[in-house]
């Protein structure tokens, strides 16, 4: 019998080098097309770009996602609960319950387990979420820790919002500032240079921008499936906005065009990326939120983010040319939106930076 293409080319995928990080778009694409089972009841399976997956299962809808924290983060148990989360509300769901898996490598002490544990926890009860269970391991296979957390609750509506949902003309919203994670986690991996070279003040700034405004965008999203026609969300995580926004529109079948002095960043970030050499555009986001509304519904829904003590911003729009993505600086001149195969955290730029002074 022979055998499938697929696995006539597995020697050939198995032999190439990937880098850090989260595959690439074409990387993905390749490994969702692999043969699988479905089922019925699958709403929305796996498929590139979306941020969690949708069965019916009772009554209601239910979307499940899953995402771990593998960046040595300063709150992992935290910020693993957090993204979980978001990736529920940007699918049209309210986070209900999760599972958390924590992998501790050789030499940790029990007070890490607690520690990782009791933020989980934290991160849960501002959320109002339940733990159903889990597991905890010491293992060779990771040399810092490692958190992962699958999430699941009831839709709202019939139907999940989609990362790929958005229609040409669609105006594009950002909510809040972007790479706020990736800043705090530069901040607390860099602090001692930091403060020596540009502040301690800026840095205690930095460094609690997952807390205020903080990583959560459940409730953002929720505020606008309540009041307007929003045809696409997305979270952007890994690869930053701009990946995020790639994201949005390669799901979509369409471009996109971004304005660059209406794009929301902290002078924390823009100051530690400047000084680390690091593109802001692609650096770790949570924390931030996309969405596509008709253009005729973008005033409003500024207002009502604004009014509700969210920083938002309509940034661009979707245009009917597939694959062109574009960047539209201050004077009017044109550029492609950066591509970004790894996120700005995995480059060693800072290492070498750091390493002249």
């Amino acid at each position: 019998m022979q055998e499938p293409m697929w696995m006539e080319e597995k020697s050939e995928c198995a032999a190439t080098s990937l880098p850090p990080g989260k595959v690439s778009p074409s990387v993905l694409t390749r490994l969702l097309e692999l043969p699988r089972r479905t089922r019925q009841e699958v709403i929305l399976g796996p498929r590139a770009g979306e941020d969690a997956a949708v069965v019916k299962l009772g009554p209601r809808p239910v979307a499940v996602t899953t995402d771990p924290i593998t960046f040595p983060a300063p709150r992992p148990g935290w910020y693993a609960v957090h993204i979980n989360a978001n990736d529920l509300a940007v699918t049209g769901a309210k986070p209900d319950y999760f599972t958390l898996t924590i992998l501790l490598p050789p030499g940790s002490a029990e007070e890490q387990a607690a520690a990782i544990m009791q933020d989980a926890l934290a991160a849960a009860e501002e959320l109002e979420v339940t733990l159903l269970g889990g597991h905890t391991e010491i293992t060779p296979a990771v040399n810092t820790p490692v958190v992962s957390v699958t999430m699941f609750g009831p839709l709202f509506g019939d139907s999940p919002v989609l990362t790929g949902g958005g229609k040409a003309g669609d105006a594009i919203i950002q909510v809040n500032p972007m790479g706020m994670e990736g800043t705090t986690i530069l901040a607390e991996t860099y602090r001692e240079r930091l403060e020596k070279e540009i502040s301690p003040e800026l840095v205690s700034r930095a460094a609690s921008l997952t807390v205020t405004p903080g990583l959560s965008v459940v409730k953002p999203a929720m505020l606008a499936l309540r009041l307007f026609d929003v045809h696409a969300m997305h979270d952007p995580t890994e690869g930053g906005l701009a990946t995020g926004l790639r994201e949005m529109a390669a799901a979509a079948g369409l471009g996109l065009d971004i304005h660059a002095p209406r794009l929301l960043v902290r002078p924390e970030t823009l100051q530690i990326c400047n000084w680390l050499k690091f593109d802001p555009f692609g650096l770790l986001a949570s924390g931030c939120l996309l969405l596509a509304v008709p253009e005729e519904e973008a005033a409003e829904a500024l207002k009502a983010f604004q009014q509700s003590g969210y920083a938002a911003a309509r940034i661009g729009f979707f245009t009917a040319r597939a694959g062109e993505y574009r960047v539209i600086n201050k004077g009017g001149d044109m550029r492609e939106l950066p591509v970004f195969e790894t996120d700005e955290l995995t480059r060693p730029a800072a290492e070498e930076k750091n390493a002249r002074h």
